[in-house]
């Protein structure tokens, strides 16, 4: 295979449920076909760490590249992280893999640069790099899935913070408890339980608001507005050019976007109330190993 002298940085997404790793050049194309597993995030690390080894060895082999094709490796891992060490600090949804060394032990193993960082940061660079964001550069990104990850990036680099929690606003208070406990998959079934008293997923009650339920629809409404009332002290803080917003949930825009609109634009100061854009990720089901493999170029 041929890549006209470009280098191709692998990436892979790690999360509590599948690892999948793909091929992307510097100008975002995807090269060769991509790779997925199951996790078992149950196991010891040790099997999970061969998970991760086997599917960049197959994408390596698959798509015959060679050693010198390759330029890196990026991780994009479920959290909480120590970026800076490359360890896995104690994540829920990787319960055996507490304060492991990942960085290191896929350097040890294949001898090239690894670059390590949260997976919602991991995705918005990809959007900064060849998304949604590729002609900003300030943007502020929300995933919007089983719970709610942030990141900011400056000129194609991810703002860490001094302690490298920047963008961690899913613990930050809104009502009775914090913005995840709505602003997420859960949130938006026990807001409709609370309403209807059944119990269904974001999914089926997207596909109810979609035929009318007005149960649903009013859920989507609260929801939209308390994903404003946490991006306007976001934008009210750092000013961004665009907000993009990826995650599973973003399929439902179409649902919560007015009521976040209207309310966003109320919450934000005069100036980048009529400026700042709203954009979905546009990298799809790719957006996670994408997104790591911009960990490469940035």
């Amino acid at each position: 295979m041929t890549f006209n002298n470009k280098k191709i940085a692998i990436g892979v997404d790690i999360g509590g449920t599948n690892i999948r790793a793909g091929a992307v050049t510097i100008n975002g194309e995807m090269v060769g076909n991509s790779v997925s597993v199951a996790t078992r995030a149950g196991e010891d690390k040790e099997l999970i760490t061969q998970r991760i080894f086997d599917v960049i060895e197959e994408v390596t082999e698959i798509n015959h590249f060679k050693r010198p094709d390759i330029k890196g490796i990026g991780l994009g891992v479920t959290g909480p992280l120590d970026v800076r060490n490359g360890k896995i600090l104690q994540c829920p949804s990787l319960p055996t893999m507490d304060f492991f060394p990942l960085q290191a032990v896929v350097e040890d193993r294949f001898g090239f640069p690894v670059y390590m960082n949260n997976d919602a940061n991991a995705m918005m660079l990809g959007e900064a790099f060849w998304g949604a964001g590729k002609n900003f550069s300030s943007i502020l990104g929300i995933t919007l899935g089983t719970g709610l990850g942030c990141a900011v990036i400056i000129e194609k680099k991810i703002w860490m913070g001094s302690t490298e929690t920047a963008g961690e606003i899913w613990i930050s208070p809104y009502k009775n408890g914090t913005i995840e406990h709505v602003v997420s998959g859960k949130g938006i079934s026990d807001l409709y339980k609370n309403r209807s008293g059944k119990v269904m997923s974001a999914r089926e009650i997207s596909l109810l608001a979609g035929k009318g339920d007005e149960d649903a629809r009013a859920v989507w409404d609260e929801f939209g507005s308390a994903v404003a009332f946490a991006l306007s002290w976001c934008v009210n803080l750092i000013d961004p050019e665009v907000i993009i917003i990826g995650g599973s949930i973003v399929n439902a825009l179409h649902l919560f976007l007015p009521s976040l609109e209207a309310d966003f634009r109320q919450q934000v100061c005069p100036v980048p109330a009529q400026k700042v854009k709203i954009a979905k990720a546009l990298l799809g089901d790719n957006a996670g190993f994408m997104g790591a493999a911009a960990l490469v170029y940035s």
